[in-house]
């Protein structure tokens, strides 16, 4: 089964669009999300979401006043954030049906790309490096890219945290992730959920492999996701927040993020100067 027909299934199967609204770790890391856009996004410019599902990611930057272009394989998600966008009181965005590896959008016509998905959904490198490139591609020169991973650890803290360490399959899928980053094996066409989890030493090469200056990786959920005491934290987000960004940079505090965020930028050559 080709990594496309497994993000299909899995979005078919589950509502991504609840997702970063019906749970405290949704609401953190939506909100971790937008305070990381806030700080690294351009105030203002073109914005091409790729893999950006139902739009809640599009909807939230075009509010503040962003041209975006959404961008994602499942017709479900196009036809979810096409609803939203029409629905929108504060700014719409369009939406295109594409996959991340070969972009239906110009070159160098973006200000920044985010691929708050793609990075992960890809399980083989080469693929990851084929959407690397595209968002490359259709930046222009000094152009900023945020990309979001999984970091290798998340199943192993998530599945601790929800109590299933008694479940032998729980530790063969441990034994797995951990040896060779899948969250589970290609001949187990049933589990829906198929996804790279990226160690934190091997996100900045594999951006800069695609020609992308690397900046900084940060830390999502950083060591909140994990917290009993999450959903009292959140009745004062900004708290939370602030405190989270004292550690987000901290490499001994990657490892226990569920999700790791890449800033890098597209060089600017001699040429593009003499423009």
């Amino acid at each position: 089964m080709a990594d496309e027909d497994r993000v299909l299934r899995h979005y078919v199967l589950n509502d991504e669009a609840g997702r970063l609204w019906a749970t405290p770790r949704g609401e953190l890391t939506r909100r971790r999300t937008w305070d990381i856009f806030r700080r690294f996004l351009p105030e203002s410019g073109r914005v091409a979401d790729v893999g950006g599902g139902p739009g809640t990611h599009a909807a939230h930057l075009a509010g503040l006043g962003h041209e975006v272009v959404l961008v994602d394989p499942v017709p479900k998600h196009i036809e979810q954030a096409s609803a939203l966008a029409a629905r929108s009181q504060s700014g719409g965005f369009s939406c295109r049906l594409g996959d991340a590896r070969g972009l239906p959008l110009p070159d160098a016509g973006f200000d920044a790309v985010l691929l708050m998905g793609p990075l992960y959904h890809l399980a083989g490198a080469a693929d990851r490096q084929l959407a690397l490139r595209e968002a490359l591609r259709v930046l222009r020169p000094g152009g900023r890219l945020l990309a979001e991973v999984i970091g290798r650890y998340a199943w192993v803290i998530d599945a601790t945290t929800r109590g299933l360490l008694g479940d032998q399959q729980v530790w063969d899928t441990f034994e797995l992730n951990l040896r060779t980053g899948l969250s589970n094996t290609p001949d187990r066409p049933d589990e829906v959920f198929w996804a790279y989890f990226h160690r934190a030493e091997e996100v900045g090469p594999e951006v800069e492999l695609a020609g992308f200056v690397h900046e900084r990786l940060l830390a999502v959920e950083g060591f909140a996701g994990p917290l009993g005491n999450l959903e009292e934290l959140l009745r004062e987000p900004e708290a939370l927040l602030r405190v989270l960004r004292l550690t987000e940079s901290e490499p001994s505090m990657l490892g226990v993020s569920a999700h790791l965020m890449a800033v890098a930028s597209k060089p600017i050559t001699d040429a593009d100067d003499d423009r």
